[in-house]
């Protein structure tokens, strides 16, 4: 019985279709991971979201505190803390200063309401170590894997004080495409450098930034790409609510001086490069544009 083989040119062929077919349906394939991950993302934030929300209504409607104080040194406004407070078995116990101002960081205060320190975790983001090897294999309890970060000008701000809470950034992805393995970090944040001041406050820009204790603010820079999902972010904004954001639409890897701007109006930063870092942050000359809890955003 005669059998017909492939030639060496059909086999080629077939090969050749089967690659130009993988070229194309791979990067889709990959996009719907991605939209997996940012679905399940959102899904984060605004459980996060809710958290605060809960959180306002049991202390007088005041958001919580962007860094913790403590006596001695003041405020904490731009040290990374712990989470939860007491993983680290090299500083807590003993260094009660530490352990105790941590604890009533933002990411640990809201805590009680999550019951779920997964969900901190964005999937589309690496994990990335802050501290040595060493301080995570001492550890008392396990880590928690943050990828979000709160907006400091919120700190002990009255809930009925924000214009536009549908608008207002409450929690967001402001260290890029990461997860920070025990340890969180607040973007922007109140500079608030006077020990002796013992109030953190948000001050608007009145013709100059305001004296003392959070008439500025900073921020800080990326561990991953801004572009964490599909060229853009998850936000939740303070009236509980949580939303996918493109960002850095308008690019481009010439001379940074002379980049496109982005929309004043919905992205924090002014450019980016090619890979989602941003150079620049829109601000009012005090404090981020579009952090600003007394600002209308509708105008």
């Amino acid at each position: 019985m005669n059998r017909r083989a492939f030639t060496l040119i059909e086999l080629l062929v077939v090969i050749a279709i089967i690659a130009i077919l993988a070229a194309i349906l791979f990067p889709v394939f990959s996009q719907a991971r991605e939209k997996a991950r940012q679905t399940s993302c959102l899904s984060n934030t605004k459980q996060l979201g809710l958290g605060f929300l809960m959180y306002t209504q049991d202390y007088d409607e005041l958001f919580p505190l962007a860094g913790g104080y403590a006596a001695g040194v003041g405020w904490l406004w731009n040290f990374w803390h712990a989470v939860p407070e007491d993983w680290r078995g090299d500083i807590c116990p003993p260094d009660n200063f530490r352990c105790g101002s941590y604890r009533s960081f933002w990411a640990n205060s809201i805590a009680p309401y999550l019951k779920n320190q997964g969900i901190w975790a964005c999937p589309s983001g690496p994990s990335s170590r802050l501290f040595s090897d060493a301080i995570y294999a001492s550890a008392r309890k396990p880590w928690t894997k943050v990828s979000y970060t709160y907006n400091g000008l919120l700190m002990q701000y009255p809930q009925a004080g924000i214009v536009a809470p549908a608008e207002l950034t409450l929690l967001w992805e402001g260290r890029g495409k990461v997860q920070k393995e025990g340890a969180a970090l607040t973007q922007p944040a109140l500079v608030c450098s006077d020990p002796n001041d013992l109030t953190c406050r948000y001050k608007p820009w009145n013709n100059g930034c305001q004296p003392g204790n959070g008439g500025t603010s900073a921020w800080f820079g990326h561990d991953g790409t801004q572009w964490v999902h599909n060229g853009g972010a998850n936000f939740v904004m303070t009236d509980g609510h949580a939303k996918w954001r493109r960002l850095g639409a308008v690019y481009s890897n010439a001379d940074p001086a002379n980049r496109p701007a982005t929309d004043w109006r919905t992205d924090p930063y002014t450019h980016y490069d090619g890979q989602g870092f941003p150079y620049y942050a829109w601000t009012d000359g005090c404090h981020l544009w579009l952090f600003r809890p007394d600002y209308d955003f509708r105008l």
